[in-house]
C-alpha cells in the first residue's frame, strides 16, 4: 500500500483521487504552483545578483503570488526593498516572514540589525514622510519646496531611488539636464535596469549604449548635495604648448571650480559676522533694558520702604497711646486697692478669711455665719456679699442633689434634673468661674487684707 501523502498547501491528507481531503485542491496543481514559485525565486535571485532590482522585485512578487510561504523569496524581496531605500517595506516583509516561520529564519537578524539603530530607523521614517510631502509640493507646482524636502530626504537616505527619480523629473522640467543626469546615474548605479530611469534618459536623448556606460559611474565622483548647488562658473586654464609643426595646440581647457569645499570658511565668516552684530547692536540695547529694569526695581523698593515706615510710625503712636492708658488704669486699680484696704477693719478681715476657709470646705452654714458678722459692720463689702451668694448656690445644689437621689419617681424629677443640671453647669461655671474670679477678687481682697499681707 502506498504511503499517505499530505497536502503541501494545508497539510491535510491526499485522497486516492489526488485531491486534498481538507482544502479540496489537487495535489498536482499545488506542486506545480510551488515549483513555479521556486522558479521565479531563482530568477529574482539572479537579477538581484546583477543589481537588477526592478526585475528582481517583479520576479519575487510573482513567486509570492504562487506561494506566500516561500520564506526565501520574501526575505530576498525585503533585501531588494532595503537596497533601494524602502526600509519600511523591507521591515514589513521580514516581519511577515518571521510570523510564517519563527525557526532559524535569517529575517530575525535583518530585523535586529535595523532596529538596533533607533536613530537611523527614525531618520528613515522621517525621510519617507518628507518624500510624500515633496510629492504633494510637486503636484501643486511648488518646486522650490519640493527641492527642499528632497534634499533632506536624500541626505537622510542616500539610497532612496524614488527620491532621485522625483528629483530628476523636477530637474528635467527646469531644463537642468546635467543635474538630472547625475541623479539618474545614481539611480542606475543602485538599480541597473530601473524602467523610469531608462525612460528619463531616453527623453533626454541618450541611447541604450550610453545608458549602459552610465552604470559604471563611480560612487566617489558623486555627491548628493551637488544637485542642490547652483552651477558654478568655469575657470580658464592657460596652455602654452604647441605641436611639432609649430601649430598651437588648444589654448586651454575648462575646469569646473567647486566652491563647496569653502563652505566651512563661509560658515565661520558668518559666525564671526553674527557675533559682531550681536556685540555692537544687540548687547547695548540689552544692557540698557537691564539698567532700566534695575532702576524700576529700586524705585519700587523705595516706595515700599516708605510705606512701611509710615505704617511703623502709625503703629508706634498707637503703642504710646495704649501705654498711657495702661498706666492710667494701673493707677486706678492701685487707688481702688488702697480704698478697699481703708474700708474694712482688721477684725473683719480675719473673720472674712475664716468664712472663705469654711466655704472652701463646703461648710456653707458656718461660712454664712461668719459672713453675716462682717456684713453687720460693713454691709456694702463686696467680697462678703459675693461669697454669701456662693454659699446660697452651694446649699441649693445640695438640696437638688438630695431630691434627685431620694425622689427619682417624683413628677418633679425631670424638672429637678434640668434645674440641677443648669444650676450645676451654671454653678460649676459660676462657681468655678466665680471661684476663679473669687480667687482673683479674693486675691485682690486678700491683697487689700492687712492680715493676709
Amino acid at each position: 500500500m502506498a504511503d499517505v501523502l499530505n497536502c503541501k498547501h494545508c497539510g491535510g491528507k491526499i485522497l486516492v483521487t489526488g485531491y486534498c481531503s481538507q482544502c479540496g485542491l489537487k495535489s498536482e496543481f499545488v506542486n506545480k504552483a510551488l515549483n513555479t514559485s521556486k522558479y521565479y525565486y531563482n530568477i529574482g535571485l539572479d537579477k538581484a545578483r546583477v543589481r537588477d532590482m526592478s526585475g528582481a522585485e517583479e520576479a519575487l512578487k510573482t513567486a509570492l503570488k504562487y506561494d506566500k510561504l516561500n520564506i526565501d523569496a520574501r526575505n530576498l524581496l525585503g533585501l531588494v526593498y532595503y537596497e533601494t531605500g524602502e526600509v519600511v517595506l523591507a521591515l514589513s516583509h521580514w516581519v511577515i516572514s518571521v510570523n510564517y516561520f519563527s525557526g532559524r529564519n535569517v529575517a530575525k537578524r535583518y530585523i535586529k540589525e535595523v532596529k538596533g539603530n533607533p536613530h537611523k530607523l527614525e531618520t528613515t521614517n522621517n525621510a519617507a514622510r518628507k518624500y510624500n510631502q515633496a510629492v504633494n509640493y510637486a503636484r501643486q507646482g511648488s518646486k522650490d519646496l519640493a527641492f527642499i524636502q528632497l534634499r533632506k530626504v536624500l541626505s537622510d537616505n542616500p539610497k532612496f531611488v524614488n527620491g532621485y527619480l522625483l528629483m530628476a523629473l523636477l530637474l528635467i522640467d527646469d531644463n537642468k539636464y546635467d543635474k538630472a543626469r547625475k541623479a539618474l546615474k545614481r539611480v542606475i548605479k543602485i538599480d541597473r535596469t530601473n524602467p523610469l530611469a531608462v525612460r528619463y534618459f531616453n527623453e533626454m536623448g541618450h541611447t541604450d549604449e550610453e545608458i549602459m556606460s552610465f552604470r559604471d559611474y563611480p560612487d566617489d565622483d558623486y555627491d548628493a548635495d551637488l544637485l542642490f548647488v547652483e552651477d558654478q562658473p568655469r575657470a580658464y586654464v592657460e596652455s602654452d604648448n604647441v605641436d611639432r609643426n609649430g601649430r598651437p595646440t588648444p589654448v586651454g581647457r575648462y575646469k569646473d571650480i567647486n566652491f563647496y569645499k569653502y563652505s566651512l570658511a563661509y560658515v565661520l565668516a558668518g559666525l564671526v559676522l553674527g557675533l559682531a552684530v550681536m556685540w555692537f547692536l544687540v548687547m547695548p540695547q540689552h544692557n540698557k533694558n537691564a539698567d532700566d529694569e534695575s532702576r524700576n526695581v529700586k524705585i519700587a523698593y523705595s516706595e515700599e520702604i516708605a510705606n512701611k515706615n509710615t505704617k511703623l510710625s502709625s503703629l508706634q503712636d498707637e503703642v504710646d497711646s495704649l501705654t498711657t492708658k495702661n498706666k492710667d488704669l494701673t493707677k486706678q486699680v492701685a487707688d481702688y486697692e488702697e480704698k478697699s484696704k481703708a474700708d474694712i477693719s482688721d477684725t473683719d478681715k480675719v473673720t472674712m478669711q475664716l468664712a472663705m476657709k469654711y466655704y472652701n470646705d463646703t461648710q456653707y452654714d458656718k461660712a454664712m455665719t461668719e459672713i453675716d458678722k462682717v456684713l453687720e459692720t460693713s454691709p456694702d463689702y463686696d467680697v462678703a456679699l459675693y461669697y454669701k451668694a456662693l454659699c446660697y448656690l452651694g446649699k441649693a445644689q445640695e438640696a437638688f442633689d438630695t431630691f434627685i437621689q431620694k425622689c427619682p419617681n417624683s413628677i418633679y424629677y425631670t424638672v429637678a434634673v434640668a434645674l440641677s443640671g443648669a444650676d450645676t453647669t451654671s454653678g460649676k461655671t459660676d462657681d468655678g468661674g466665680s471661684t476663679t474670679e473669687g480667687s482673683s477678687e479674693g486675691t485682690t481682697e486678700s491683697d487689700m487684707d492687712p492680715t493676709n499681707e
